[in-house]
């Protein structure tokens, strides 16, 4: 059986990947106002403990990218600590979080750039644009991973350099008199409200262990990647908290600035518009449409390839397995993936007629769940990996045990209080989909005992 390309990713290029999935871009368009209503304006001191708080959730999946090169990520981390049962429930949460992505985010997409063709007086459905625009997605996914990356790279670094231009004219223009230490404290915020706030924040990282996906394509992995994940996690962290800090300033720390930045349906638009111009406004939106594009690549990149390690298995027929024979890509993952979230687009368009971003935000729920319970059972395979084979000393586990005790709160209040329809489903989705694929798995693999299993990745 095929290889993918091996040795073929540079730092740069690994970097893209991480970037391009945690689209810090969108996460800083859509979520401050969102952590704004719940903290006021503590909302950089919120970014500033969910980095705390992911870099402690990351420890364990950065020591076994030490330890291992492998393409199936937490996935396979998971299996060499816990077993292949738990590591199929690893395996499927992670490939669940990534498809929603892929889902989810084309939608917001389509819807945004068809707001943007609206700022020009043309007016297109979403479900078109979103469609037509996954087919370029599609064709970069399946070709050469080293293409991808640089794309993802070339956009998301157009879209961050906006918005940071963007937060130095709101510095300049504020002056000395405008700035406070408020947003980097916790005001009469209860710990509840902080608590939530958190939470929200800690889901603009999620996806930050993406490049282990490419052990197999990296240079040097175990090296490269380690780094790669503290790096991207400390540089879009401090993205995060000077974007965050600049739209509290930006607005004022006034009660009215508050609640202005809370319901501001696109914060950056209103703030580009007030401190340059309309015309910086369309580029500000048009860097959005940059990160969520990159993001879907990214998304489609990393599901392909846990479907892939997955197939290679024997737990999925073993075409999902096969490697392009010039491109050295995983081409039957992406093909699946994006021919999916495609079927899941129009099915919806036909079912609610709804928007894209609100496909976005019904599947944001079951992404979130998923990715927790993945991240979860990846930090329990760590302790028990660590201390089974003595690489860690005692107060390295303190790490994952907060890691573990934040994502039991994050779990906890993605489903207490009930969210609305239909939200409230997505309980339902994250464990029913995990289950069904469990068992198809399994059957999968009894029904061809002979599995067509590679080599697992060894141990540096």
């Amino acid at each position: 059986m095929a290889h993918l390309k091996r040795d073929s990713l540079n730092l740069v290029e690994t970097i893209a990947l991480s970037a391009a999935v945690m689209a810090p871009s969108a996460s800083m368009a859509l979520n401050v106002s969102l952590v704004s209503a719940l903290v006021g304006v503590s909302v950089t001191v919120v970014f500033l403990i969910a980095m705390a708080i992911t870099f402690c959730i990351s420890a364990a999946i950065i020591k076994f990218n030490q330890l291992y090169s492998t393409s199936g990520s937490l996935y396979k981390f998971t299996e060499y600590s816990l077993g292949r049962r738990v590591a199929l429930v690893t395996g499927w949460a992670l490939f669940l979080a990534y498809f929603t992505l892929v889902v989810g985010v084309s939608g917001a997409l389509g819807a945004y750039v068809s707001s943007l063709l609206g700022m020009l007086g043309l007016r297109v459905s979403w479900l078109l644009i979103s469609l037509l625009l996954s087919v370029l997605m599609w064709f970069l996914a399946y070709r050469d991973i080293n293409l991808s990356t640089k794309v993802m790279l070339a956009l998301e670094g157009v879209s961050i350099a906006l918005i940071l231009i963007l937060a130095v004219v709101i510095f300049f223009k504020v002056g000395l008199r405008g700035l406070s230490l408020a947003p980097l404290g916790f005001g009469t915020n209860h710990f509840s409200a902080v608590a939530e706030g958190v939470v929200m924040a800690l889901l603009c990282f999620a996806g930050f262990e993406c490049s282990s996906s490419l052990g197999e394509e990296a240079k040097n992995p175990t090296k490269m990647i380690p780094l790669v994940i503290v790096g991207t996690i400390a540089g879009i962290a401090a993205f995060f908290l000077i974007s965050s800090y600049s739209q509290v300033i930006g607005f004022g720390v006034t009660p009215a600035g508050v609640q202005a930045l809370s319901t501001a349906a696109m914060p950056l638009i209103d703030l580009a518009t007030k401190f340059v111009s309309k015309q910086y406004a369309f580029l500000i939106v048009f860097a959005l449409t940059l990160s969520l594009f990159s993001c879907v690549i990214g998304c489609v990149c990393t599901g392909a390839r846990i479907l892939f390690a997955i197939g290679r298995d024997g737990f999925l027929p073993k075409q999902v397995a096969d490697v392009h024979a010039q491109y050295k890509t995983p081409h039957v993952a992406v093909h699946v993936t994006m021919l999916a979230s495609a079927l899941l687009q129009v099915l919806f368009y036909i079912w609610t007629r709804g928007d894209g971003k609100d496909l976005y935000n019904y599947n944001a729920f079951v992404t979130a769940l998923s990715m927790l319970v993945a991240y979860l059972l990846v930090n329990a395979a760590g302790i028990v990996y660590f201390y089974r084979t003595q690489v860690w000393r005692w107060h390295q586990f303190a790490f994952p045990v907060v890691g573990i005790v934040a994502m039991l709160y994050a779990v906890y209040s993605n489903i207490y209080p009930v969210p609305p329809y239909p939200m409230n489903l997505a309980p339902y989705v994250t464990v029913g989909f995990i289950v069904i694929m469990v068992l198809v798995s399994r059957l999968t693999r009894r029904l061809a005992p002979e599995s067509h299993l590679l080599t697992n990745p060894q141990k540096r």
